[in-house]
């Protein structure tokens, strides 16, 4: 399996406030801060969006803006038309549309928008917010032709089709979705922060990745992961360092924790089934390791899901 899948295969993405919207102008929209990674996608028109900053992207018919930061945001016709909060909006439609209108009589536009949402721990080693904080891909570059741009094409079907499952069709495409904006963003020298983006990026830590998330559960040392790269110890910890942010070892341990937290809240999984599972060589080393990472016990942990679900 190739290094992106594995990697992938740490953490569950889910879809969520999927909806296409038929806008006329003058319209505005805004978008308050989100765990998740909001994006836009253009139909047929255009729209601005313009971020907290004033930083502003121009996008066309067929582009795509991921806002992967998170951050507040709004989008518009223009730069400077008055955006509505999205609830504000929302509230006066039907609550589970997957259709929806707003703005003026001008010229139309057409747009889906999302979220990306990841089963991901502020500051763990797989997070969206290494990405840039406001992507912009343009659908008429040669990568973002294919495979991407169908995908985007079938996600506005789906939303626009009233057809029966087509709310839970859109939110499978939208995984799909995301592995194709990160596929997009390998291929480009779009800016990343160090992380484990920038780790796909170079064959060698590409390896070491694939092989900590593919199998949590080996007795990895620095040297066993060198050899997997085919680089020297220190290279490779240098390396993996430069790319990544942090050395293996803590990338590892912070990996299998992540790992360990969404068996506790997902699965009936026993503490001691977990530590197995990852490798650990008792119940006392898991138990420090854990509550490190956390600051509870595993079965503390676990406990405070159960009461808050």
């Amino acid at each position: 399996m190739d290094a992106l899948s594995q990697v992938l295969r740490s953490f569950h993405l889910r879809a969520s406030f999927l909806a296409a919207w038929d806008l006329a102008a003058p319209w505005g929209l805004s978008f308050q801060p989100s765990e998740g990674a909001p994006f836009h996608y253009v139909e047929s028109g255009d729209l601005w969006a313009v971020g907290r900053d004033g930083s502003s992207v121009h996008a066309e018919a067929g582009d795509m803006i991921v806002v992967f930061s998170g951050a507040g945001h709004r989008i518009g016709d223009r730069p400077s038309s008055r955006a509505e909060t999205i609830e504000s909006v929302r509230a006066h439609q039907a609550p589970d549309a997957l259709l929806r209108f707003h703005g003026g009589s001008g010229r139309h536009t057409k747009i889906v928008c999302g979220q990306f949402h990841l089963d991901e721990r502020l500051g763990g080693p797989v997070t969206l917010r290494q990405l840039p904080p406001l992507f912009h891909i343009h659908g008429a570059t040669e990568s973002a032709s294919g495979g991407l741009q169908r995908l985007l094409e079938l996600l506005a079907i789906e939303l626009r089709s009233g057809a029966a499952g087509a709310e839970h069709a859109a939110a499978l495409l939208t995984e799909g979705l995301l592995i194709h904006v990160l596929r997009f963003v390998l291929a480009t020298d779009a800016p990343v922060k160090n992380g484990w983006l920038e780790g796909l990026r170079d064959p060698h830590i590409a390896a070491a990745l694939a092989a900590i998330h593919g199998e949590p559960e080996k007795d990895w040392t620095l040297a066993t992961l060198a050899r997997r790269t085919g680089l020297s110890r220190s290279a490779f910890a240098d390396r993996f360092h430069a790319r990544v942010g942090v050395p293996p070892m803590a990338y590892l341990t912070s990996a299998r924790l992540d790992l360990a937290a969404r068996w506790l809240r997902e699965t009936t999984l026993s503490v001691a089934e977990i530590y197995n599972r990852l490798g650990y060589s008792s119940a006392s080393a898991f138990n420090r390791a854990f509550k490190r990472e956390r600051g509870v016990s595993p079965t503390a942990y676990r406990e405070r899901g159960r009461a808050r679900a």
